[in-house]
């Protein structure tokens, strides 16, 4: 008989030993290193299932801040969901699902990101959001602009990297310690094999742009890079990505979230793809989550409930009914068939989600 509950403190050496055996092959560092938010005793959130006490099956669950321009949302991802191999297709992972479910619900949060698309998040309700342009970068493509100091991150410089991280209207809400953490697990670039460099960009003794990239482990000098994370003023963003392949990178591959316009517009001159994010999300809570939205919805669009199956968009002098089942879908992708004016608006532009903050 399978107990399902939260892990506790003694539960996540296991955890990790079977997040390692299910994901991670020789040279990899281990998951507990690359995402210590995923097996936080502190943070007591992931579940697990267990057969007399053998932990068999595993979700990890991690709370976040996502800022929206001035709204904040709460918000969970899961992230290195597993189960043994002698003990899959027995629904132990569906379950563990569904006690998320409840536990985000109670939590006040109001949606759920999961960084798979596997038929199980579908099945549930999951669905693809965002949209974002895919460049494959190559050395020389870009050329350094020589009016800035550009240079490694040092100790010194982590309020300056708080301070523009702050100032993006989109972004996951990070603190010194969280950056620093975040930035020395490299999460998202060890699977990979790779480990970050973060570049600064100065002027007048002024930090004006910061880059986080992948660098592939020594052994791994042909495997691609990413480049995780960025903040600042556009151009000097465009110089920092020249300036990583100074590294010893061949190829350079920026996933840019679509609602950055003014990077977009840096990087027109390159060929790019154009993509939904990758993974899924779940809206846990459709009224919370326009409650939380408000401040991003505010004069722009109101949204009222006509009745537990309809909502009502009023802007301008216009006014349209919905089924909730339709905002859902204006939230997570937009739509063509939505006037110019809401497709200002829709999708709503949520957090890039392989950056720091990846789980």
């Amino acid at each position: 008989m399978a107990e399902y509950r939260l892990l506790e403190k003694e539960d996540f050496q296991q955890a990790i030993d079977l997040a390692d055996k299910v994901f991670r092959k020789e040279g990899h560092v281990s998951m507990g290193i690359a995402f210590p938010q995923v097996f936080s005793s502190a943070l007591h959130q992931s579940y697990g299932a267990f057969i007399d006490g053998k932990l068999v099956s595993f979700i990890g669950l991690v709370p976040s801040i996502v800022h929206i321009e001035k709204a904040e949302v709460q918000a969970y991802s899961i992230g290195a969901v597993c189960t043994e191999p002698d003990y899959r297709r027995r629904g132990f992972a569906n379950a563990l699902l569904e006690m998320i479910f409840e536990h985000v619900n109670r939590s006040g949060a109001s949606v759920l990101f999961i960084s798979g698309d596997l038929p199980i998040y579908i099945k549930q309700g999951c669905s693809y959001y965002g949209k974002m342009k895919q460049y494959v970068l190559n050395q020389g493509d870009i050329q350094v602009n020589d009016g800035y100091t550009i240079r490694e991150l040092q100790q010194f410089d982590w309020f300056d990297l708080r301070r523009i991280s702050q100032n993006r209207c989109i972004r996951y809400e990070q603190s010194i310690y969280e950056l620093a953490l975040l930035n020395e697990s490299a999460g998202y670039a060890s699977i990979f094999k790779n480990h970050h460099k973060v570049l600064i960009a100065e002027k007048n003794q002024e930090v004006r742009a910061f880059l986080v990239f992948g660098v592939p482990y020594d052994e791994q000098e042909k495997a691609e890079s990413r480049v995780i994370e960025w903040g600042g003023e556009p151009g000097v963003i465009k110089s920092l990505v020249g300036k990583a392949f100074t590294y010893g990178i061949h190829s350079l591959i920026f996933n840019l979230p679509a609602y950055e316009t003014e990077l977009v517009q840096q990087l027109e001159p390159y060929e790019k793809a154009e993509r939904l994010f990758p993974g899924t999300m779940k809206i846990i809570n459709l009224e919370v989550l326009l409650k939380q939205l408000r401040p991003y919805l505010e004069g722009k669009v109101e949204i009222s409930t006509v009745d537990e199956n309809h909502k009502k968009l009023s802007y301008h002098d216009t006014s349209v009914q919905m089924k909730n089942e339709e905002v859902e879908e204006l939230i997570y992708k937009g739509s063509k068939q939505a006037d110019s004016y809401l497709q200002e608006i829709f999708p709503i532009p949520f957090p890039f989600p392989q950056g720091l903050n990846y789980v």
